[in-house]
């Protein structure tokens, strides 16, 4: 090597510590930055001559340093391993919100919910049996079948909404989840650019956009990530490809339900996705509030069918036969019937007719009393028409319909407000520990490629002294070249 060529070695080492600061400044400067990787300067031996000064192809020692490149220091095994947790916790998170919004519409133990008005009823019908001739008791036994049918209304009604909210918000997420995949697509063009060297810049900041683009991705909707040779990515979910290389797909919601689906652009096909928040939205339109909407109808149908089966076999104030005391065919319709609601003395509470060519009022108080006794069972024997009570608002209704076992109306209730306790007890649990999963994982991920600010402070000590003995060993050369130029021509 000559002392010529010696200039060369050290403006090498100059170069290159000069990059490995402005990494090291890189880093120190997006510390905070979401999404960022740390990134590491690669250095290596040059395999000629520093150009300028010795041409010679053949690599010896001292030929200097070269920059090979800067690489994001990436870990892909817990990347795909965080969009994973972060997907269940998304499911979860949706699921949790969801069930705590349909509990908020059962305010049990309460002295407004339904459970107190169904013991209000029942003792309005023992205060009948006690005093069935008075007006006023009939009056306020309809006022207590009206409060509790309306709650009963209300509540279906809400759960009816909270579908209808969640439904939007389904669409809603989808909208940000078709943007998101666009953009994945598009940063995927500007990479494979990049890569194939038409355009000429750093693909990691484009790297890291897309990174955190697919863990908001992973959220909503649940991905696995497959990484191409050309520098692009793959998103899928379920069987088909959100994004592949530069194009991307669309989600839709089906337009019918429940079950609704998700339906992609492309195939038209559906699917349901297995984890983000998406799944957990439809876990709740499709699964949670139908099954919670059918307990609620059960509690009505038993009120219905047990009340009117007894209405069946009773006779009203006047003598005559008893008519439906409620019409509906399930939570989100039933009423007392308008015509007792006019007219209490319709309500069957005897059990035997007025003797004939009476005027006497029927006083007998047998029906209203086995009424006020059916909380103290657990099964009743119910009254179901055909097509339910909505048009059974007479006694000729009695002979379409048929006779079955079923649940008391308070128990069926109770039933039903433990499963919505127990569900969104356990919902919030598998929550919580999912969280801490996703942050164990998220943390081990940002310590094997998040920026350590010590570690870069000892990079720059280091950069900085290797520019010193670079710029040194210059000096020195110049030195010894200005003693032999001195020699020669002394």
């Amino acid at each position: 090597m000559s002392d010529f060529s010696s200039l060369g070695v050290g403006l090498s080492g100059l170069e290159a510590q000069q990059a490995g600061l402005g990494t090291v400044g890189e880093n120190v400067a997006n510390a905070d930055t979401p999404g960022y990787i740390e990134e590491e300067l690669e250095l290596g031996a040059v395999s000629t001559q520093y150009p300028g000064f010795d041409q010679s192809t053949t690599p010896s020692a001292g030929d200097g340093v070269q920059v090979f490149g800067v690489n994001r220091l990436n870990n892909t095994y817990l990347q795909q391993r965080s969009y994973t947790e972060q997907g269940n916790e998304g499911m979860l998170s949706a699921e949790q919100s969801g069930l705590q919004a349909v509990q908020e519409n059962f305010p049990e133990p309460s002295s407004t919910g339904v459970s107190s008005q169904l013991t209000q009823f029942w003792n309005a019908w023992s205060a009948l049996a006690n005093n069935p001739a008075d007006g006023p008791t009939r009056a306020s036994l309809v006022q207590d079948a009206s409060s509790l049918t309306s709650s009963l209304n209300q509540t279906s009604t809400a759960l009816s909404t909270l579908s209808q909210q969640t439904r939007q918000s389904i669409t809603s997420t989808l909208g940000e989840v078709n943007q998101d995949a666009s953009q994945i697509a598009s940063l995927n063009q500007q990479i494979l650019g990049l890569t194939a060297g038409s355009t000429s810049g750093s693909a990691d900041q484009l790297e890291d956009q897309r990174d955190e683009l697919i863990s908001q991705l992973s959220n909503q909707l649940g991905v696995n990530v497959t990484y191409n040779s050309n520098g692009t990515v793959n998103v899928n979910s379920g069987s088909e490809q959100l994004v592949s290389g530069i194009s991307s797909q669309t989600l839709s919601l089906s337009s019918s339900g429940p079950p609704y689906s998700l339906v992609w652009s492309d195939d038209q096909s559906t699917f349901q996705p297995g984890s983000g928040e998406l799944a957990g939205m439809l876990s709740v339109v499709n699964t949670s509030i139908p099954k919670y909407q059918s307990g609620l109808d059960q509690v009505a149908q038993s009120l219905m069918g047990s009340v009117n089966n007894l209405m069946s076999t009773g006779y009203d104030l006047n003598g005559n036969s008893g008519v439906p005391f409620f019409l509906g065919t399930g939570a989100a319709n039933i009423e007392v019937n308008p015509a007792v609601a006019s007219n209490p003395s319709l309500i069957a509470a005897a059990a035997s007719p007025t003797p004939a060519g009476s005027t006497a009022t029927n006083e007998d108080g047998s029906i209203a009393a086995e009424v006020g006794e059916m909380p103290n069972s657990q099964t009743v024997t119910m009254s179901v028409p055909s097509g339910g009570w909505s048009n059974g608002g007479s006694a000729s209704s009695w002979t379409t319909a048929s006779t079955t076992s079923g649940t008391e109306a308070d128990v069926a209730y109770n039933q039903l407000v433990t499963a919505v306790g127990q569900d969104t007890s356990s919902a919030s649990t598998q929550y919580t520990n999912q969280q801490a999963v996703t942050t164990n994982v998220n943390s081990a991920l940002q310590s094997a490629t998040g920026v350590n600010t010590d570690q870069e402070l000892t990079n720059m000590v280091m950069y900085q002294n290797a520019y010193d003995a670079s710029a040194k060993f210059i000096s020195t050369v110049d030195d010894t070249l200005q003693t032999l130029v001195s020699m020669v021509n002394g």
